[in-house]
């Protein structure tokens, strides 16, 4: 059951009447929330809800090009506006259900929000798998909850073509999910705001 965020949960039984099968395999397209002035200030910005900006704008226009003729059956979204105006544009005015799921939320910065993503303790954090934001998350954490989210959607619509929206720290874990990485490797991928990247399950 999916929900949070002050949204209704939909299993797939509640939309099998509604959409066709892929076949066996889930599809999952996953995209990072377009940019807002935190992202392009290199500011840490993880529960606070800020919209997108211009820019973020004119890329979430582009997306709604790129996705139109995708036939998802569904979209579920972070419940912060920066990925819900991104699961919009996504939708583009389609007849798409769209969900909200909090274990799709950023990390949580703790008290290093709003602050430079360049900081030595920041970094030291993001390093360091199993080190949390003071009074904030670890990447463990965030691996724990995204894993869980993963796990039960797939169990609940194999054979659907789904879209995810959601957050940098989340994105990277998500990638993890499908495929081994190095530390380097890990540390190193970033998903860039507005762009999708597809998984198949």
């Amino acid at each position: 059951m999916f929900g949070g965020g002050g949204e209704i949960g939909l299993t797939n039984a509640d939309v099998s009447g509604k959409i066709k099968s892929n076949g066996d395999e889930m599809k999952l397209y996953v995209v990072r929330h377009c940019t807002t002035d935190c992202s392009a200030e290199k500011i840490y910005c993880g529960r606070t809800d800020v919209p997108l900006n211009a820019e973020g704008r004119r890329e979430a226009a582009a997306l709604t090009a790129s996705m139109r003729d995708i036939p998802l059956d569904l979209v579920i979204s972070s419940p912060l506006q920066r990925a819900r105006e991104t699961a919009e544009a996504v939708v583009g005015g389609r007849k798409i259900p769209i969900l909200c799921d909090e274990r799709l939320c950023e990390r949580d910065f703790g008290d290093l929000e709003q602050t430079s993503c360049a900081r030595p303790d920041g970094l030291f954090c993001r390093h360091n798998f199993a080190v949390k934001y003071p009074n904030g998350e670890s990447n463990l954490q965030v691996a724990a909850r995204i894993y869980q989210f993963l796990d039960s959607l797939i169990a609940d619509f194999r054979d659907k073509t789904l879209c995810l929206v959601s957050h940098g720290s989340a994105c990277r874990i998500i990638r993890t999910y499908f495929m081994d990485m190095t530390d380097g490797e890990f540390y190193a991928y970033s998903q860039p705001n507005g762009s999708v990247t597809e998984y198949d399950c």
